[in-house]
């Protein structure tokens, strides 16, 4: 892998670049929300949960690359930095690139290193892209062995935490000069068919995050590529211990998605069929959030929330997040003026669900 620069004069003018890009960016726009199409249409089946995480996969990867494709086209605007739990990041970007790593016969492996924090204060899709820039590096140059993933801390203070994201790979090295990896239209030996952008996006996002990106060869063996960025922290005190959790779903698969990432949030929960239920339940005052599906029996979701919003007292006021499968701004719109205070859509982002319970976990414990 080690880099080799294209000579300027071969280089295609700034202006052809950017227009061959775009182009290329908007041609992979059009298949991939077909594939997006088809991964709803699969997640809408009675899958195993073997399947199910396999088309949840799919569908998080298409989601990436057409935010990505976005980007390039110069309509993607950087998110605000959000709360995001480093584990969840990781469970999330992970099975596309060991799949990718077991079509080669690689070892793949994702780790949160000792001392890095659980949470951080960042702009997830800035942080995916970076990864799987990264990655795609290491998975192109390596033939055999293995890639690893590795978060890091290097430094923190109570209000920024400065976070080291490395790739390792056990392919053929970094060569005499790394820091033309990062060069726009630079590749590394074995980068057949790169553009030689990525790792140049990678730094850019890198100092736009306070921080650089290194390139060097292991002692062991094969390269090591890696920015530093600086995040903001989170302390982790500010939530001090589970909420109460009452699940509105009448669908039974449903019930068994949010009852496991619950779980996985360490919360407790209870899961009723029907929005009378949900409305008696929260009478009881037992419960720190409430999350509504909008379409169930007896009662629907929209018509509940209205309901606990009557409500005299605390419960009236308890936090409700809608769950959705109806995306249409209209229909989300609908669920906020019923009283709702936010809403997630279907299928269930791992994320958005993330930072409505974070948000509810906080309220209850501050």
């Amino acid at each position: 892998m080690s880099a080799k620069a294209i000579p300027v004069d071969d280089m295609p003018a700034p202006q052809s670049a950017d227009r061959r890009i775009a182009v290329a960016a908007h041609e992979i726009r059009t298949p991939l929300g077909g594939i997006l199409a088809l991964a709803d249409l699969l997640l809408a089946e009675d899958l195993s949960e073997g399947a199910r995480g396999h088309a949840n996969a799919l569908k998080a990867a298409a989601e990436h690359l057409f935010g990505l494709s976005t980007s390039l086209l110069g309509g993607a605007v950087p998110t605000a930095p959000k709360a995001l739990d480093v584990d969840l990041f990781l469970a999330r970007v992970s099975p596309p690139l060991a799949a990718r790593a077991a079509v080669k016969g690689l070892a793949f492996r994702a780790v949160r290193a000792p001392g890095a924090p659980d949470r951080v204060l960042a702009d997830e899709a800035a942080l995916r892209q970076i990864v799987d820039n990264l990655a795609d590096n290491a998975l192109r140059a390596t033939e055999s062995g293995s890639v690893e993933l590795a978060i890091e801390r290097v430094s923190g203070d109570a209000e920024t935490v400065t976070l080291r994201i490395a790739l390792r790979d056990t392919g053929p090295g970094v060569g005499p000069r790394p820091e033309l990896l990062f060069a726009p239209f630079a590749q590394g030996d074995g980068a057949q068919g790169a553009a030689g952008l990525g790792l140049a996006v990678v730094a850019d996002l890198a100092r736009g995050m306070g921080g650089e990106a290194q390139a060097f060869d292991r002692p062991s063996g094969g390269a090591e590529v890696a920015v530093t960025l600086r995040l903001g922290a989170l302390d982790v005190r500010a939530a001090n211990g589970p909420i109460r959790v009452l699940v509105a779903e009448d669908n039974a698969i449903n019930q068994r998605v949010v009852g496991t990432l619950l779980e996985h949030f360490g919360h407790g929960f209870d899961v009723v069929e029907n929005g009378a239920a949900a409305v008696a339940a929260v009478g009881g005052g037992d419960y720190d959030l409430v999350l509504m599906d909008a379409v169930m029996p007896t009662l629907d979701g929209l018509a509940a929330t209205r309901a606990i919003r009557a409500m005299e007292g605390p419960v009236g006021a308890i936090r409700i997040v809608g769950l959705t499968a109806r995306a249409f701004d209209e229909d989300i719109a609908a669920f906020l003026e019923a009283g709702a205070d936010a809403v997630v859509t279907k299928p269930i982002s791992v994320a958005e669900l993330w930072r409505a319970i974070d948000v509810g976990e906080r309220q209850a414990t501050g």
